[in-house]
């Protein structure tokens, strides 16, 4: 491995001591291979950081291929502004044993990825290791700014076959009681009125064709007795580093009368939504 290059053969073999429970134990489990979320692992040497070992989902996060991201310093993939307060959250890292953050990567071709950390030092090692735990959420933060700027009725996530995978309310009491699990899994498109179907499949396919924020304004069917409501959808794809599409995060507000639009809304105006 090309980060063992400049260690001594002492400290080479303590390493290896160190870190070999640990890929036996994690790095060769299912658990951690196959993992969604991206993990890797760290040791300190010198005062500087390096790359351990790192499951799939990290290294397609980042969009560069695994032994390439082995040789290099995990510092090197952190944007510019995140990395100057790298060595105070080492060091409370090194006090504490666990540290969460939320940071901004740099991907391939330099694409923008806001994730958060869970890090933690293993225990038992001799040598300063430490595993980290990475979620991808710049669809939080996108969702987030949306909220401070338009009055959103539900706010969620799609998959590529454009079917809700997650959903909340940002009103209470929330109306997807009992309900929410009829939601997600089905597709934003089943509850849009047949005259603006197409105007909607065609918004989201560039959305998702250009990698940029779309928004269209369509009217629901009528599923409920409260009948048709008129909604604009604004989506937005969320890429990895290879600037493929993870996931479609997406928000809901009133298009019709939005002004009249208080947090007092009965649930059956609000699942007219829907």
């Amino acid at each position: 491995m090309k980060w063992l290059n400049s260690t001594s053969g002492a400290d080479l073999n303590q390493i290896f001591a160190d870190v070999g429970g640990i890929i036996s134990m994690y790095t060769l489990d299912s658990r951690f291979t196959d993992a969604e979320e991206g993990m890797y692992y760290t040791y300190e040497d010198d005062n500087e950081t390096k790359f351990v070992e790192m499951n799939h989902a990290f290294a397609k996060l980042i969009g560069r291929p695994k032994t390439e991201l082995l040789s290099l310093t995990p510092d090197i993939i952190y944007n510019p502004e995140s990395s100057k307060k790298l060595h105070q959250k080492k060091q409370r890292l090194q006090q504490k044993g666990y540290l969460y953050s939320e940071e901004q990567l740099i991907g391939h071709n330099n694409v923008k990825l806001n994730v958060e950390v869970h890090s933690s030092k293993v225990l038992g090692a001799q040598k300063e290791i430490y595993f980290h735990v990475v979620k991808e959420i710049s669809e939080k933060k996108w969702i987030a700014s949306q909220v401070r700027n338009k009055l959103i009725l539900a706010s969620g996530l799609l998959n590529g076959q454009m079917k809700i995978t997650h959903i909340y309310n940002h009103y209470e009491p929330l109306p997807f009681t009992g309900m929410e699990q009829d939601i997600c899994g089905s597709s934003l498109f089943s509850f849009v009125d047949q005259n603006d179907l197409m105007k909607v499949r065609r918004c989201c396919a560039k959305a998702i064709e250009y990698r940029k924020e779309k928004q269209v304004t369509f009217q629901t069917n009528e599923l409920y007795s409260t009948g048709a409501v008129k909604l604009r959808a604004v989506v937005k794809p969320m890429v990895n580093g290879s600037n493929e599409v993870t996931k479609i995060a997406f928000v809901l507000c009133r298009a019709d009368n939005a002004e009249e639009l208080s947090e007092t809304l009965p649930a059956p105006l609000l699942l007219a939504c829907l």
